[in-house]
């Protein structure tokens, strides 16, 4: 693959985070932002605010990634974290070949089953419905279009998932630009890769399992 040349509307990307979601996403925004390179653009930050932009990312599947479009999207951020952005890492490092990329990940098994009690009831959640709110619908859209074009999430073993999509990253960025990394390892790996200094603030720690429940109005587990 080619990277692409710098474009007339390229917004200056440093940062691409390309590991899946409940990996410690929401955790390394708070950490980037702390860092100096926000703002992030996160599932969690943008989809009240900016709903719309399922629409977008829906024609990105369409078209299969297109790097202009991207553009679009990412306007007035400086790093890119989560999904939809993660599906597409073919078209962000022909978009970005300069930004450091970093990929998020835990125990395959784990994540599984934290994918088990968070995202897959929200999306249940959503289907029953009688009036979805207007960015449910286009969630819904979303996971519609990426379930056809993704088959392989429609298994059970969703821990097989992490490790395809994982290796799939690591055969695509070069590996000095490429730090695969777990959040409970803190700030050491991250501050050395990113080339800042430490802050004198602990490591975020937000959005595990409960937090997630609590926040989406899921019943707390026993």
């Amino acid at each position: 693959m080619s990277p692409s040349t710098q474009r007339e509307n390229q917004p200056p990307i440093r940062v691409i985070c390309l590991g899946l979601g409940r990996t410690g996403t929401v955790s390394l925004t708070a950490a980037l932002e702390i860092l100096g390179c926000g703002p992030c653009y996160h599932t969690s930050k943008w989809m009240d605010s900016r709903p719309s932009d399922y629409l977008k990312w829906v024609e990105q599947y369409e078209k299969g990634g297109d790097p202009e479009l991207i553009d679009d999207i990412l306007q007035g951020y400086v790093s890119v974290l989560d999904q939809p952005a993660a599906n597409f890492p073919e078209t962000l490092y022909r978009a970005y070949p300069e930004a450091k990329f970093i990929l998020t990940t835990r125990d395959p098994k784990k994540w599984e089953r934290s994918m088990k009690l968070t995202i897959q009831p929200v999306i249940e959640m959503f289907l029953a419905e009688a009036e979805p709110e207007e960015w449910h619908k286009y969630a819904l859209i979303w996971n519609k279009l990426r379930r056809k074009l993704q088959p392989e999430l429609l298994t059970d073993d969703l821990a097989d998932v992490l490790v395809k999509h994982n290796k799939r990253v690591e055969e695509l960025i070069p590996a000095d630009q490429l730090l695969v990394y777990k959040v409970e390892d803190g700030w050491e790996p991250l501050i050395e890769f990113l080339g800042v200094p430490i802050p004198d603030v602990p490591f975020p720690n937000v959005n595990n399992t409960d937090m997630f429940r609590a926040i989406v109005k899921l019943p707390p587990l026993q």
